[in-house]
């Protein structure tokens, strides 16, 4: 389960022939929580361990390909804090664990037990950090079948959204967001990482893509690019100034729309992918405006949503952009009819989760 944060796993032959169909997770329950042992350094809606990563979201946080990786491999995929730490003390003990804490004059870490110990500096013999994980693998310790069952449940494991948003619309408007300068300003790229976003987000050639609230069609052309000739890529704006930037980049393949307030002007069930990215905090009518978005999604569609993090704030280089924290996000979402599936951990200061229609 120690999965860094937006690296794509390189699978394993194993996982490969792993197999995908009949799985139990009733059955993964029960051997996570026994024969795995995993809540001894796990813990699930704030029961189990403290020594690996809080699991209570894992199934929107992580793809089952990932998840099956960490279980036979969980050196391929280590998030910075849980690397292994290694201390020697200068009468030989020898100590492995993560490390809670680190200044100047001390260290305090988690051994390996699940017990916090802390060290003077000054009577260790070394420190290090080594690029593997405390936790063991899996391929020998578990059937093939019983690490299917095993990722079956923790596909399971979502979290939940607030059953009852607040819809107040109490944030207020980014002073940016009618900025042509800032929504082409020379660093965006390195703070928000178009590209590393795209390439996780389920996009085919020959798709129809919905760019709403596209500004100047900073992602616009970039969808246009990966759906390609075959493609269609549709740029809803409320104002006609952002359109005619859009205009100028001349793609066949991209359409403008005017929308309004309330309706992005989208056929029905004619979009593969609805496509929100810093906009959503916006709408002045969010349920007019995500009703209208989840009637556009074909049978399989699904909805992304970028928003600037609220819990990043304080490490947000674009200070003073409007945020969100994830559970507004997700409520909000939500409450519309539509049902998270993928919370995408690759951006630095930004929430972008993947959402499907839901039951019609």
């Amino acid at each position: 389960m120690y999965a860094a944060r937006g690296v794509r796993p390189v699978l394993l032959c194993l996982a490969c022939v792993l197999p995908l169909a009949a799985q139990d997770a009733a059955a993964g329950k029960s051997i996570f929580e026994g024969k795995g042992r995993c809540l001894t350094c796990h813990s699930i809606d704030n029961r189990g361990g403290s020594l690996g990563p809080e699991l209570t979201e894992i199934g929107v946080q992580r793809t089952p390909e990932s998840l099956r990786e960490s279980l036979l491999n969980p050196d391929a995929e280590i998030a910075k804090p849980y690397r292994t730490a290694v201390v020697t003390t200068k009468r030989g003990e020898r100590i492995e664990g993560i490390v809670l804490n680190e200044d100047d004059l001390s260290v305090q870490i988690r051994d390996a037990d699940g017990n916090p110990r802390s060290f003077l500096k000054d009577n260790l013999k070394d420190l290090h950090r080594e690029e593997r994980s405390l936790m063991p693998s899996y391929a020998r310790r578990l059937s093939a079948a019983e690490i299917a069952d095993v990722v079956a449940y923790l596909e399971t494991l979502r979290g939940a959204a607030d059953p009852h948003p607040s819809m107040t619309r109490e944030r207020e408007s980014s002073s940016f967001a009618d900025s042509a300068a800032w929504l082409d300003r020379a660093n965006r790229d390195s703070q928000e990482m178009p590209d590393t976003l795209l390439d996780n987000l389920p996009i085919k050639p020959g798709d129809t893509i919905a760019d709403v609230g596209a500004g100047t069609g900073y992602f616009t052309w970039r969808l246009a690019r990966r759906t390609g000739p075959n493609g269609k890529v549709i740029a809803v704006e409320i104002r006609q100034e952002m359109l005619d930037r859009i205009a100028k980049r001349n793609f066949e393949n991209i359409t403008l729309v005017l929308g309004t307030e309330t309706d992005p002007k989208l056929p029905p069930a004619t979009i593969d992918l609805a496509f929100v990215a810093n906009a959503y905090h916006e709408f002045s009518h969010p349920r007019e405006m995500m009703t209208a978005i989840r009637g556009s999604l074909k049978p399989g569609g699904r909805l992304v949503v970028v928003e600037y993090a609220k819990e990043r704030e304080d490490d947000d280089p674009t200070a003073g952009v409007a945020t969100m924290s994830a559970q507004e996000l997700r409520s909000e979402i939500e409450s519309f009819g539509f049902k998270l599936e993928r919370v995408l951990d690759v951006l630095p200061s930004q929430h972008a989760m993947i959402f499907s229609a839901g039951a019609r």
